[in-house]
């Protein structure tokens, strides 16, 4: 993915914590994966897919000034660690990302993480990915304004334990599993958008008289009408001829590749389609990783029959309807 700005801190288990931040200049690309995305060795949480990137990285990050957090930020008590810090200004570009990541102490194993917007207090998603060959959890967030200048506050509590890392994992409700974030667009809208695309993603809509229903419908309420509506109720037995195991593994290996090639906004909203599906289909939700590669669209498409993963392509030929 094409990014502004990479902020990298890194926290050791004596409080020592080391910051760097690598900017693209004017007119350059700076092109990164995330830790779980390639096998190559790496100095830090990302790979830069510029050798003349991932060189400057290593050398400058090899260089940076450890600090003590104070006790105000940084504690300990038997066995359990807690972590914050705010960031205020990140710069942000339009249709770029910014990232910042946090490489917890080697063998610490995350246990809450939350990233909040410090003046609302609203959970961001982000990214968590067990990096085995620095043996760190890396903490990853998506930067993006409209205002050009992303704040954040992060909390973290874990603990350190290395005979039980290799097989430990974090997930919880703002976690995903790729780097494009539904929220992050939001807040590139006007305030009067953004309640609609609030309202789109909430569970409940409430707007005048309200209902109760279950399953597909046309109209409901007074006046209800409804035209040109098409429900996918085929999916359901589309998705029992779809090889699950091979499908996630294939949408995996699609996702890595948009991410390599990705540009636009659209591109990376058809990334983190791609992503959700791909977790559908490990949890066996064949309908739903439909549902997923259908707002996926024809550049997923694209991509997937250039790349070779026709379990993929084949999937969101049906759900587009090709």
């Amino acid at each position: 993915m094409d990014v502004a700005v990479v902020i990298v801190e890194q926290l050791d288990s004596n409080s020592a914590l080391r910051t760097f931040r690598m900017q693209a200049e004017h007119g350059d690309q700076l092109t990164v994966a995330f830790a779980d995305e390639y096998e190559e060795p790496r100095s830090g949480p990302f790979h830069f897919l510029d050798d003349l990137h991932e060189s400057a990285f290593r050398n400058a990050f090899a260089e940076c000034k450890s600090r003590r957090v104070p006790s105000s930020r940084f504690t300990s008590s038997d066995g359990l660690f807690h972590f914050h810090t705010s960031w205020l200004g990140i710069p942000t570009e339009k249709q770029r990302l910014s990232y910042y990541a946090l490489c917890l102490p080697e063998h610490a194993i995350p246990t809450r993480v939350r990233f909040t917007d410090p003046r609302s207090e609203r959970e961001y998603k982000k990214a968590v990915v067990r990096d085995d060959q620095r043996e760190r959890y890396v903490l990853y967030l998506a930067c993006r304004s409209s205002h050009g200048a992303f704040d954040f506050a992060l909390e973290v509590d874990f603990r350190i334990t290395a005979e039980e890392f290799a097989s430990s994992e974090f997930c919880d409700e703002t976690t995903t599993p790729y780097g494009a974030y539904v929220d992050a667009y939001e807040y590139l809208l006007p305030h009067s958008d953004q309640i609609v695309v609030q309202q789109f993603f909430s569970k409940e809509i409430s707007m005048g008289d309200q209902y109760s229903v279950r399953g597909q419908v046309g109209a409901v309420g007074p006046n209800a009408k409804a035209e040109n509506n098409t429900f996918n109720q085929a999916w359901p037995q589309a998705a029992a001829n779809l090889d699950m195991k091979a499908l996630a593994a294939e949408l995996a290996t699609l996702r890595a590749s948009m991410r390599q090639q990705g540009t636009e906004i659209e591109h990376d909203q058809a990334i983190a389609s791609i992503g959700a599906a791909e977790s559908a289909a490990k949890n066996q939700d064949g309908a739903g990783a439909l549902g997923h590669l259908k707002s996926a669209g024809k550049w997923a498409f694209d991509v997937a029959t250039k790349i070779g993963t026709t379990v993929a392509a084949k999937a969101i030929q049906t759900a587009i309807g090709l």
